[in-house]
């Protein structure tokens, strides 16, 4: 036994009198580590390699491409070249990008495909970490959450501030008579001062609040200018930069503002008498909701309620602006919808000024069909990304899990195969028959699936109310030489130089126009 224990020391010694074979032994263990850390994104490497794209440049891949050349455009009339899966590279990552219907919704249909992909990280410190950018587990609860807000019964104690707002901007629009507008400018204030009524509980129209008062609109999406920089992709280098400095500062002042606003709003509800409990009728914010949501829950956190705040005012601002602006543009060049649309108007107020009701909004079935169809020839968000959860079997394609997945609305929206002359304005595409006929997944503006738009129920209810309110005292006409869009795509889609119309005021009594 003793020579036996001699032999095994000396073995040891052995062994410990020669440390390249023990570095050796690391460098294997931390290779294979590394390499199980990478496979996904090696599988995903090897996969996308073999697909066709976008031609590509060094290190950039096609991120510029995104940028400067209108990427989005291009697949939407040039998808057939490329097949069934489309290859792009964003400095160094890999991605793909589905076009058609059936295929998006094998990702976006499913629970196991609802994690975001790396970029939209970015976007922490413009939006907030609220339902957009969440991590899937907290996304889940913060949903369960914040579903119940959004209920039709209680969007129709929204429907009051719509109503008031939409009734300012059509005043606005009264006040340019006869006159030549670009009407984005108009009604990203009017979307404005919506939100900041029904998501804060603030009425800009008061008097009481400026714009020098409240952060929301002096942010910038720096995500576009980083992918382009992939330095600067990097957190720690991107916050030693002046753009890096510019956005913690405002990220700072959307939270202490968010904070402030929380607290008074906390001590309101907690101090009020219990006969003035809320009612069916009252006014209330989504601040409100979530602050008293908060005294049931706590691990709803005053964190949670801020970051959730910051999105909702954030994103709903070039979304629904864009969205509506689109809708009064387009019935200003196609009037034979529009009067369509005035002659809706008319039968559903009969003369009558009072502020449309829930079942007014719900009878307005034209208007919402050209808004539908606004929304396909220009979805407010150009794109979605997801990463897969597991393998997805794709036509003869086996698309990695790991890999990214983007998705083009825009794109999809132009499949001739589902949407005959897909240029053209056809708001008809939108009928209860037409509809049903329709794969579900071909017509995603707010997204789809377990993950799609919170607040899409919302957004309808504030555009109709804008668009009616303008309808019911003014004609829209078009202007030569400006009757074309050209979209711009960034994290919304903007239109170049603006969208031009020209507002004449209608006649209360006969429904003509004023002369």
């Amino acid at each position: 036994m003793a020579v036996v224990e001699k032999d095994f020391s000396r073995k040891v010694v052995k062994w410990d009198q020669t440390p390249g074979g023990v570095w050796t032994y690391l460098v294997i263990l931390a290779s294979i580590y590394i390499l199980y850390i990478l496979k996904s994104y090696i599988r995903t490497v090897i996969f996308v390699s073999r697909l066709d794209g976008p031609k590509t440049v060094p290190f950039l891949g096609n991120a510029r491409c995104v940028l400067k050349d209108n990427l989005l455009y291009r697949l939407a009339h040039e998808n057939q070249m490329y097949g069934r899966i489309v290859r792009i590279w964003l400095t160094g990552l890999p991605y793909v990008i589905l076009v058609e219907p059936e295929d998006i919704q094998i990702v976006l249909g499913s629970m196991k495909h609802t994690r975001k992909i790396f970029f939209y990280k970015l976007l922490d410190n413009f939006l907030g970490k609220g339902l957009i950018t969440r991590d899937v587990d907290t996304w889940r609860t913060h949903r369960k959450f914040l579903q119940p807000a959004f209920h039709l019964h209680i969007l129709e104690r929204f429907t009051s501030s719509f109503a008031e707002c939409a009734d300012c901007l059509m005043n606005e629009f009264l006040k340019q008579d006869r006159q030549e507008i670009n009407i984005t400018s108009f009604i990203n204030d009017s979307v404005y001062d919506i939100l900041s009524e029904t998501v804060l509980g603030i009425n800009r129209r008061s008097g009481l609040a400026s714009d020098d008062d409240l952060p929301f609109r002096k942010g910038q999406i720096m995500l576009l200018y980083r992918m382009v920089r992939p330095w600067l992709l990097i957190e720690w280098i991107y916050r030693l930069t002046k753009h890096g400095r510019q956005e913690e500062k405002q990220r700072k002042d959307l939270f202490d503002t968010c904070f402030k606003m929380m607290k008074e709003k906390r001590d309101v509800l907690r101090n009020k008498d219990a006969t003035t409990n809320v009612t069916n009728t009252k006014k209330i914010s989504l601040l409100e909701y979530m602050v008293e949501m908060n005294e049931k829950n706590p691990c709803f956190t005053d964190e949670d309620i801020v970051e959730e705040c910051c999105t909702f005012m954030l994103a709903g601002q070039d979304s629904v602006g864009t969205a509506t602006a689109m809708t009064i543009f387009l019935l200003a060049n196609h009037p034979e919808w529009q009067e369509k649309c005035l002659e809706e108007v008319d039968n559903i107020f009969d003369g009558d000024s009072r502020p449309p009701t829930m079942k007014d909004l719900r009878e307005m079935r034209c208007l919402e069909m050209c808004i539908k169809e606004a929304l396909r020839l220009y979805p407010s968000v150009p794109i979605i990304a997801r990463i897969l959860g597991e393998d997805v079997k794709i036509g003869k394609h086996v698309v990695p899990a790991g890999c990214g997945v983007f998705i083009s609305p825009y794109s999809t929206h132009r499949l001739a195969h589902h949407f005959p002359d897909p240029e053209a304005f056809k708001p008809e595409r939108f009928s209860p028959e037409n509809s049903e006929k329709r794969h579900p997944y071909a017509y995603i503006p707010f997204s789809a699936g377990p993950r799609n738009c919170i607040g899409y129920k919302f957004a309808m209810l504030e555009m109709k109310c804008m668009v009616s309110a303008i309808l019911r005292k003014c004609r829209l006409e078009s202007i030569p030489g400006k009757q074309e869009v050209r979209p711009k795509f960034r994290m919304t889609i903007r239109a170049q130089g603006g969208l031009w119309v020209k507002v004449v005021a209608r006649d209360k009594k006969l429904n003509t126009v004023v002369t």
